[in-house]
């Protein structure tokens, strides 16, 4: 009921029933008739109007459920970026694991070294191998010479040939095998010798008189008269063991007196 004050007149104007309207409401593309849904039920009086929604608690609740859905999906991405860093802490190599991976890297480097030769006082270097055949292998190039063409004195052949400016001389003494390499044009050869056969003589006449230690099973020395790049190197094998001298020296005399003084020790 409403009391309106007319200007002038005073009069109380008179009950109006106001009627009630039932809407029907249209939400989402869908009718909604009241039955357990929202209706709205609207009521007209003078300047008044009131609005009464039935099923509020049902929106509420709706709007409530959205917000909790979208909270929950945010938290699985939180955990899964705690668990990545904790997962990634505890794989972080330790001091421990460290000092493992130095310890291995020193037991490959001492491992290296052991295969390397040994260099010993008097200038020999000792090779050690796993078993004789090995070692006998290790000195590459041994042979026997069986075809001879060229004296060397003393009793002793040798096989003298040349290819491509080199002349080659090789002969055996007891188990070894001695081969020189000398250049054919007599300006490339080291000072105080015409050629290999020269050379080849001399050796022999020096073996004569000083013994090489004997090897078991073989011993090679090999000779570079080029006066660029003169070099003698000796190997002989003991067993799992092969000893090697080298000298840069134009004569090969003082690698020679290093294994024959190595005999008597």
């Amino acid at each position: 009921m409403y009391r309106n004050d007319l200007s002038g007149a005073g009069l109380l104007s008179e009950k109006k029933n106001v009627a009630k309207q039932q809407l029907l409401i249209v939400y989402n593309g869908y009718s909604h008739n009241g039955k357990g849904k929202q209706t709205y039920t609207i009521v007209k009086g003078g300047a008044e109007m009131f609005i009464k929604i039935k099923g509020a608690a049902f929106l509420l609740g709706g709007i409530l459920l959205l917000s909790a859905c979208s909270q929950d999906a945010t938290e699985p991405e939180k955990e899964d970026t705690k668990t990545t860093e904790e997962k990634s802490q505890t794989e972080t190599p330790t001091g421990t694991s460290e000092e493992e991976s130095a310890s291995e890297t020193e037991d490959i480097k001492e491992s290296e070294d052991s295969n390397e030769p040994e260099k010993e006082a008097d200038g020999i270097e000792k090779q050690e191998y796993d078993s004789a055949e090995e070692a006998a292998a290790a000195i590459d190039g041994y042979r026997k010479v069986d075809q001879t063409n060229i004296d060397l004195g003393h009793g002793i052949k040798g096989f003298q040939e040349g290819a491509a400016g080199h002349e080659y001389i090789s002969w055996n003494e007891g188990r070894w095998l001695i081969q020189l390499d000398f250049p054919t044009d007599p300006q490339y050869v080291i000072d105080g010798y015409e050629g290999g056969s020269e050379m080849a003589k001399k050796v022999v006449g020096y073996l004569e008189s000083h013994y090489l230690p004997a090897p078991h099973e073989i011993g090679m020395i090999t000779i570079n008269g080029f006066k660029e790049h003169p070099e003698t190197v000796v190997k002989w094998q003991e067993g799992k063991t092969v000893y090697s001298i080298t000298s840069k020296n134009k004569e090969p005399f003082d690698a020679l007196a290093t294994a024959v003084e190595s005999e008597g020790n």
